[in-house]
């Protein structure tokens, strides 16, 4: 019998990430399932989301046991933000047209950051 989805679909992996991404060091799942915000998940349900999270790349498993193991993420949230632009960037045969339009879309925060950072000072 299925249970009643609480999260939109990778709703949890996401909020994973997020705990994984602000510690300083692996944490196992129960520690990961208290700091998820929200409703808490069952034990193997958070399990479950960290065997898929670790399939897809996104974790690292220590295991200090059989039975002891924790996680980590594999990158910041920034690297990752990254990688989806660029990979989101070759998907596209127009590079030109998808740069021109990220750029005219930013702020002028945004802009000027990008710009201090293109800058060769």
């Amino acid at each position: 019998m299925a249970g009643i989805r609480t999260r939109n679909r990778g709703e949890l992996e996401a909020a994973i990430l997020r705990v994984l991404r602000a510690s300083a060091s692996p944490l196992n799942a129960n520690e990961i399932r208290d700091a998820v915000a929200g409703e808490t998940p069952a034990p193997t349900t958070v399990l479950t989301a960290l065997d898929r999270l670790y399939d897809k790349g996104e974790v690292v498993r220590h295991q200090e046991s059989p039975r002891k193991v924790r996680f980590s993420a594999t990158q910041t949230a920034a690297e990752s933000t990254s990688a989806s632009m660029m990979q989101a960037l070759s998907a596209n045969e127009d590079r030109r047209a998808v740069l021109l339009k990220f750029v005219g879309d930013l702020d002028e925060g945004d802009a000027a950051l990008l710009r201090a950072a293109l800058d060769p000072r």
